[in-house]
């Protein structure tokens, strides 16, 4: 077999998209855009640094200990200690999925490449999800790329999707596929794939508009039909006794819009559940776009999964605002990898829009398939 139908095996193919050309739009390759590349990784490890010391904790625990909001890089603490501007998997796993698409070239990604990144990264990763961790612990008990993800909705797949809007922007049939290719080798669940898919497709609607040509309606709306024809089961939720779908939860972001954030963590849940960190992203994202350090700082001072929910909402501020908007004290040398992340972000821009071929760095470049 090979990728796709591996893929169709598991019920996660994602087909081909149908919808309207104008919910996938088109951007124009320019500086500006290349600038919102690196926006879109910078952002994301920022709030991944800002976020992980303060992750697990309740938000009256954060609200205590950082009564003027949580504005600047901390030490962590226990599991998470590491220097200020210090990431953890979400930037890792990030930059594992960055480096597979650029070493894939023009050609499609491979899903063993990416499980083998997955087994090798299990090694050396730095707070990880338990979900997240058991895949690299099956790659090492000798389980193929195609069975080693685990069934779990948690949001380890949608964490690390931002690079499959970058690297197919404008392009939905090989963004879909290949963010469903890249989840499983971590999350084999239909859920956690397609919040992959929307995360991509979000960063992809960033990238084309500006902070004043934002509406709710036209982001929501493109994020429901980006998912059209996949499947959507309904799940439980953990904070209430009710059963909802991804498509469901995101249309239910309009509805609080405009509500104070404490209904809205209260409602969403801001965990590491996908139907929970999707959506309070999306809401965070709508409610702040137009100030990237309010928005991260208003990501973390929600606790509990903070650093994932920054992350993913620091793709979306960076991807729509550009890497300049975000505020210096959090970029260049006070951020872990930043350089990297850089690099990163200018070989996707290389390979989407000046049709190079960008091989990795060191030894890892290339595919490992079998020939």
């Amino acid at each position: 077999m090979n990728d796709l139908e591996r893929l169709t095996a598991l019920g996660l193919h994602p087909g081909e998209w149908h919808g309207q050309s104008d919910v996938f739009p088109h951007p124009a390759p320019s500086a500006s855009l290349r600038d919102r590349y690196r926006g879109c990784l910078v952002g994301g490890a920022i709030g991944d640094a800002l976020g992980s010391p303060v992750e697990s904790w309740p938000r009256s625990a954060v609200r205590r200990s950082y009564a003027k909001g949580l504005r600047d890089f901390q030490p962590g603490r226990g599991w998470s200690s590491g220097a200020k501007g210090t990431v953890t998997d979400d930037t890792q796993l990030t930059i594992e999925t960055a480096e597979w698409l650029i070493n894939a070239g023009e050609r499609p990604p491979c899903g063993q490449d990416m499980g083998l990144r997955v087994a090798e990264w299990g090694r050396v990763g730095r707070g990880i999800g338990r979900a997240t961790r058991q895949a690299p612990w099956n790659y090492e008990m000798g389980m193929p790329w195609w069975e080693a993800g685990v069934a779990s909705a948690g949001n380890g797949a949608a964490m690390r999707a931002a690079p499959f809007g970058l690297r197919f922007a404008g392009q939905p049939d090989a963004l879909r596929y290949a963010a469903a290719l890249g989840s499983v080798t971590t999350h084999r669940d239909a859920t956690a794939v397609t919040s992959a898919i929307v995360q991509a497709a979000a960063v992809n609607h960033c990238l084309v508009r500006s902070s004043e040509e934002l509406a709710a309606d036209d982001l929501l709306a493109t994020l429901v039909a980006a998912l059209e024809g996949l499947d959507a089961p309904q799940l439980e939720l953990r904070s209430a006794q009710e059963r909802r779908s991804l498509p469901q939860r995101i249309e239910e972001v309009h509805d609080f819009l405009g509500r104070p954030i404490d209904e809205a963590f209260d409602h969403f849940f801001n965990g590491a559940f996908v139907l929970e960190t999707t959506p309070i992203v999306l809401w965070l994202f709508l409610t702040y776009a137009d100030d990237p350090e309010e928005a991260l700082v208003a990501a973390v001072m929600g606790g509990r999964d903070a650093d994932t929910t920054a992350a993913m909402l620091g793709n979306l501020i960076g991807a729509l605002h550009g890497e300049d908007a975000l505020p210096d004290r959090w970029r260049g040398e006070n951020l872990e990898d930043y350089d990297r992340l850089v690099d990163l972000a200018d070989r996707l821009y290389a390979l989407r829009w000046e049709q190079t071929d960008s091989p990795g760095r060191g030894p890892r470049s290339g595919c490992r398939c079998p020939s």
